[in-house]
């Protein structure tokens, strides 16, 4: 038997997965690297640290805390998957959903707006953005100069050890390819079976909509937000269209 392994990126339908796919009993969720759970937001919920998982029998693991080591702490030969998003989409998603987490986490609601949220991206609680390809190399703020710029060397740098990294995928899922009927076509290889009445979660519209508060869409920035946007997507829609070209 082998195991699936997938990076959840945030923003990009992991939760989806994980609520479709938890209920198998050889799903675990792994949110921080040092552990996995199973039995997923069930009552009978356990943790096992991940040096100790050798016997446990797990045909599925996604989170978070996914790394290209799971192969020294498990039985089962491994397999890496991911799921990319439009990183325009993926941006605009984020913006939004970092509303809702106050809410959620903090129970007040932000008044930030878009040009502050964005230049701080990458270091703002409760959850840090990030691009896509840093999942594959580093995950830090690449904006110096007290935000005013990115740092292109570095950035080049990171984007550099994430293509190199993602050669060890063997899956590559794209969100707005129907990804969801094309992780059912892998998993089943993995004898996993979806509950097929979740088919999307995080509703982040609606529930802003609950506390009065609109979604914001890219069409309604203005020209000085969008070029924000372009500078901090630019190398992430280029990781993008490569991982179209070679994964798709």
């Amino acid at each position: 038997m082998e195991t699936l392994a997938v990076f959840h990126i945030l923003k990009n339908g992991g939760t989806t997965l994980v609520n479709r796919y938890r209920t198998n009993s050889t799903f675990a969720y792994q949110r921080v690297a040092q552990e996995l759970v199973f039995n997923f937001r069930q009552p009978n919920q356990y943790k096992v640290l991940i040096e100790d998982c050798k016997d446990q029998k797990v045909s599925l693991i996604i989170g978070h805390g996914v790394s290209f080591d799971l192969d020294k702490h498990l039985q089962n030969p491994v397999k890496y998957a991911t799921i990319l998003r439009d990183p325009v989409r993926r941006i605009m998603s984020a913006y939004n959903y970092f509303k809702l987490e106050i809410i959620n986490v903090h129970s007040c609601i932000t008044d930030i707006d878009f040009t502050t949220w964005i230049i701080n991206c990458s270091r703002l609680h409760p959850t840090p953005v990030y691009a896509q390809y840093q999942k594959f190399s580093n995950e830090q703020c690449l904006r110096i100069d007290y935000g005013r710029k990115i740092d292109t060397v570095y950035e080049q740098e990171l984007y550099d050890q994430a293509i190199e990294n993602i050669q060890k995928l063997d899956h590559m899922f794209f969100m707005e390819d129907n990804y969801l009927k094309q992780f059912d076509k892998v998993a089943k290889q993995y004898d996993l079976k979806p509950n097929l009445s979740i088919s999307y979660e995080h509703n982040t519209k609606f529930n802003l909509s609950q506390h009065g508060i609109d979604y914001v869409n890219y069409e309604e920035l203005t020209d000085v937000e969008k070029q924000l946007v372009k500078e901090t997507t630019t190398k992430d829609i280029e990781f993008y269209n490569y991982c179209k070209e070679h994964f798709a």
